[in-house]
């Protein structure tokens, strides 16, 4: 194909279209006035229904996990928990009589 002075190609690539196939379904019951704002949310910002909620639940899962991934403390807290850790560690008798032992598989 000659593509003349100013004309550019065009890829478009869908969002909603993984590489592997999608072999895991999940069904969820919703109201008719839940199903009404769904299909209407989708469709404003032009997506199908499936991406739409897809994408809503992934992005919720991301905030959950991220959440509990990262530790956000204040600076003060954060001090303290350097110097707790930088500090001289204390013995526990419990844990010194577990690492004694010999690994399960040598039992």
């Amino acid at each position: 194909m000659n593509r003349g002075v100013g004309q550019a190609r065009l890829l478009v690539q869908c969002p909603d279209m993984s590489v592997s196939a999608r072999s895991r379904r999940i069904d969820v019951r919703v109201t008719e006035q839940q199903d009404a704002m769904i299909r209407e949310a989708a469709s404003a910002s032009g997506q199908t229904v499936s991406a739409f909620l897809l994408g809503a639940a992934e992005d919720a899962a991301r905030a959950v996990l991220d959440e509990r991934r990262h530790l956000v403390m204040s600076d003060r807290a954060f001090t303290a928990l350097v110097a707790a850790l930088e500090g001289p560690a204390e013995q526990v008798v419990e844990l010194d009589e577990l690492f004694s032992l010999p690994p399960i598989s040598r039992r």
